[in-house]
């Protein structure tokens, strides 16, 4: 029986960043998943939204084979880009940020590019959840230049 091993991605959500860098970053890191978890079945889980990384994250996701997860609160229902037509969707909260707990305990992995305030929150309360475990295993950083202001 194939076990499901859930990546969470979190980064950028506004598009003033170097997409080219973290679409690099996120398709050597997917080539590495596919190959570890070859018999596995991979969850991408990002943010829901259609911009930023989760959607650089979701399209690489899709062109891989993997699960795409949107885990957003409400509030992704109605942000101007619209969101991401994954596979599954996980809503938890009303604002941005009400789902970071829940998204934390339901990751097994966590990939961040870039990000500012929640991905950083999030990669924080990842850490702390696992505090006893090789973090080199379970979290990969990545910084990427950000445009905006």
């Amino acid at each position: 029986m194939k076990s499901i091993v859930k990546y969470g991605v979190v980064g950028f959500s506004r598009n003033q960043f170097d997409k080219k860098a973290a679409r690099d970053i996120l398709y050597t890191e997917f080539q590495k998943l596919k190959e570890k978890h070859s018999d596995d079945i991979i969850e991408i889980v990002s943010g829901y939204t259609n911009s930023g990384i989760p959607k650089i994250a979701y399209e690489l996701a899709d062109e891989f084979g993997f699960v795409t997860v949107g885990f957003s609160a409400k509030q992704a229902l109605r942000v101007r880009s619209g969101v991401y037509p994954v596979k599954k969707k996980i809503i938890s909260g009303n604002r941005f940020g009400d789902e970071s707990q829940d998204f934390v305990r339901y990751i097994d992995v966590l990939i961040r590019v870039g990000g500012g305030k929640q991905s950083r929150h999030e990669t924080e309360l990842f850490k702390n959840r696992h505090v006893t475990k090789p973090m080199d295993i379970l979290l990969k950083e990545f910084e990427i230049d950000w445009y905006g202001k």
